[in-house]
């Protein structure tokens, strides 16, 4: 009985160190998923702002060609 009384601290410590370590892993699993999701929701969110920037140049464009056209310019 005195042998395992003498390992009750042992063993406690052994599992703080555990249960350290499985904090630690879990906060950097947590944290490099939600890294991965942010870049592919930039990535995504890059391509949708480029569409409607194109989308809107395309407009710009047919304004001022309808314009040119209403003074009497030629067209390019």
């Amino acid at each position: 009985m005195k042998e395992v009384n003498n390992m009750l601290p042992m063993l406690s410590s052994n599992i703080d160190i555990k249960m350290k370590s499985l904090v630690v892993y879990l906060k950097e699993n947590l944290e490099c998923d939600i890294y991965e999701k942010l870049k592919c929701g930039y990535c995504e969110m890059s391509q949708i702002n480029l569409t409607l920037a194109e989308l809107g140049l395309e407009e710009d464009m047919l304004d001022l060609c309808e314009y040119e056209i209403s003074l009497g310019c030629d067209s390019p």
